[in-house]
């Protein structure tokens, strides 16, 4: 007595989709599959998760959002007067550390002196933005380390302040160990 048994491989009936059209064509598609879908996430690992503003753009993008809600404080009102006013705040440059007032919620650097953030001696508690200072055309070469800031508890805002042209795509190849918790944005003066 003879068994009746499908054979998939054959597919008399030809309706499982694989099977309508040559392999040759099939393993085609399968492999045109496996290169887009490996371009897709090696484009996506190479795109910042982030974004960098230019300063003026970052205010108002906030005070535009801020326009329609009924916040008591505003976070833009904030960082203009961060950005703008004379603030308590801490310098480090070239290995120099010198703090002026109580409680300083600025600190000024380069990012030579990047490295010596880890200074013991540096009152990082009420540190709300940092700025950091762009000199050079080789200064873009650099790399900014956000887990250097990782102890700043009240930390917020990056901003550069850049003495050559720059742009977003610049400052985002430059962070490194980019944290959610922080905004960055920058500001082009050549000091003419």
């Amino acid at each position: 007595m003879k068994k009746n048994t499908l054979n998939l491989i054959v597919n008399p009936n030809n309706n499982f989709i694989l099977f309508q059209t040559p392999l040759y064509l099939n393993l085609k598609r399968v492999l045109l599959f496996v290169i887009a879908f490996y371009s897709v996430s090696i484009s996506a690992q190479v795109s910042p998760a982030f974004s960098v503003k230019e300063l003026k753009l970052f205010i108002s993008d906030m005070k535009l959002t801020e326009k329609n809600s009924n916040l008591s404080f505003s976070n833009a009102q904030n960082v203009e007067n961060l950005v703008y006013t004379i603030q308590p705040s801490i310098y480090l440059y070239s290995g120099n550390l010198k703090t002026y007032g109580e409680k300083p919620t600025k600190l000024y650097t380069d990012i030579s002196s990047l490295n010596g953030i880890n200074n013991p001696n540096l009152l990082n508690n009420n540190i709300e933005i940092v700025e950091i200072k762009i000199d050079n055309l080789s200064n873009l070469n650099s790399k900014i380390d956000l887990s250097v800031f990782s102890n700043f508890e009240k930390l917020k805002y990056i901003y550069i302040l850049s003495r050559v042209s720059i742009t977003e795509q610049n400052i985002s190849s430059m962070i490194l160990n980019y944290d959610e918790k922080y905004s960055i944005f920058y500001k082009v003066d050549k000091g003419e």
